[in-house]
């Protein structure tokens, strides 16, 4: 291979390194000013919290109209951010932010005492608790 060919060849290796590497840190920063929004990060948390609780604790159920009303709430939210409706169900349905939100549940869960995802005892004790002090997580509930 000539002087001007290898020259070439790593420029073009270069081009594409550097190229990818911009669409890769475009890719991660997509969903930044969703993910760091405090009020789109505390509602999403809530419903993944709300939603374990409903599926564990067979006492406890979802409140269908304030679970919608409150989803359509952090939804307009997103697109006043600049976000359009596509590109928020994307955010919510990534596999990564959707396994980050579950860490973060996890978390939730294990600093009230629930270390386990299927103690459906602790799962509806927390339940109970947000309930009655009318959390956000408490208002998407209802005692069955």
């Amino acid at each position: 291979m000539g002087s001007y060919a290898k020259i070439l060849t790593m420029s073009l290796l270069m081009a594409a390194t550097g190229l990818l590497t911009v669409v890769g840190s475009a890719r991660a920063d997509r969903f930044d000013a969703l993910r760091n929004d405090p009020r789109l990060h505390q509602g999403l948390l809530a419903i993944t919290v709300g939603r374990h609780i409903e599926r564990t604790c067979p006492d406890l159920a979802r409140r269908d109209l304030a679970a919608n009303v409150f989803l359509l709430g952090l939804a307009t939210h997103a697109m006043s951010l600049g976000f359009s409706r596509a590109e928020v169900t994307a955010y919510v349905e990534d596999d990564t932010e959707q396994d980050r939100y579950i860490a973060l549940a996890r978390d939730y869960f294990a600093a009230r005492g629930v270390m386990q995802s299927e103690d459906v005892a602790g799962a509806c004790r927390v339940g109970r608790d947000e309930i009655a002090s009318g959390s956000p997580i408490g208002r998407l509930l209802r005692g069955g």
